[in-house]
Formats: C-alpha cells, structure tokens, sequence
C-alpha cells in the first residue's frame, strides 16, 4: 500500500465509519474513529458536550485527538463530520502524507440513514433535512479537496470499500 495514513472525510451517515472497519480489517491497518476516541476519553457523549461546553470546545478536542492520531502510521482514520471546519485540521489532512477520501452522499440519503439517531448535535433541530442541506452546502468546498471522492448513494459497503481500496493499489 502506497499510503501510512488514510482519512475518510464526509457528513455524518456518509458510512465513514462503517467503511474505515472494513477497509482497515481488508487493508490489515489498525482503524481509529475520532469520534469514539473523544466520547472514551472525555467520558461524555459529544451531543452532552456540545450542550455543557459548546462546538468551539468540541473542535479544539478534537484537533487534539486528530494530530495524536496522525503519529502513527499505517492507520486509518474515521473523522467526524465537521472536522474539515478548523484550518489547523485541513492542513494535517490535506498534505502529502495524508491520503484523504471524501464520502460523498446526496443530503436525501444522509437524512434517511440518519433520521432516527437523536446522538447527533447538528441535527436536533425542527428541520433536519434542511440542516443537512445547509451544513453540506457550507462544507463541500473543504469535502472537495480530498484525494478522492467516493459517492456512497446507492452502493453497498462492500463496493465503496473495492472502490476506495483499486485507488490506493
């Protein structure tokens, strides 16, 4: 493999997650989800957190975690949605070293994998379907400068992982 360090980029319920396991397991590199590192090791859901301390405090956390993250080699990282957000974050991302996948989803295909998760900060709102279009509108210009772009619509797990997997070869 060609690249010590992957980050799979996108919105929530664009399958980073789901993908960076199984690209990790068919890969035989060690899989990191940002967003279980901060809940293990601030020992608070992050929707609790945003309530008591606010994005901001969120963000900074979890630049944190992404540059302890990007110390090891041979790794594959699940970021959250929001994390093309902070410019510290898009320089340790978008470089050399780092070879960055964009999992892109169609706003309709994001609410209907996310409508029934009450987990998601963003999204306890009275229109989530609106704010995923208003939230992806702002961050696809910083999604955009991946490496590659995955689009995630109506495709299995299986083939978004054989896709992403022929790119790195």
């Amino acid at each position: 493999m060609k690249f010590k360090k992957i980050a799979l980029i996108g919105m929530m319920g664009s399958g980073k997650t789901t993908i960076s396991k199984l690209l990790a397991n068919k890969l035989n590199i060690e899989a990191v989800d940002l967003d279980y590192v901060f809940e293990k090791e601030n020992k608070i859901k992050i929707k609790d957190f945003f309530k008591e301390y606010g994005e901001e405090a969120f963000r900074k956390k979890e630049n944190e975690i992404l540059t302890t993250c990007l110390l090891k080699e041979n790794i594959i990282i699940s970021t959250g949605g929001g994390i093309i957000l902070k410019e510290e974050n898009r320089k340790l991302l978008f470089n050399n070293e780092v070879y960055t996948v964009y999992l892109k989803a169609k706003p309709d295909t994001i609410f209907n994998r996310i409508k029934n998760d009450k987990t998601r900060p963003l999204l306890l709102v009275d229109n989530p379907k609106k704010e995923i279009e208003k939230i992806l509108l702002s961050r696809e210009q910083f999604y955009k400068k991946a490496n590659l772009t995955v689009h995630t619509d109506n495709k299995t797990i299986q083939k978004i992982t054989d896709e992403i997997c022929k790119e790195l070869q």
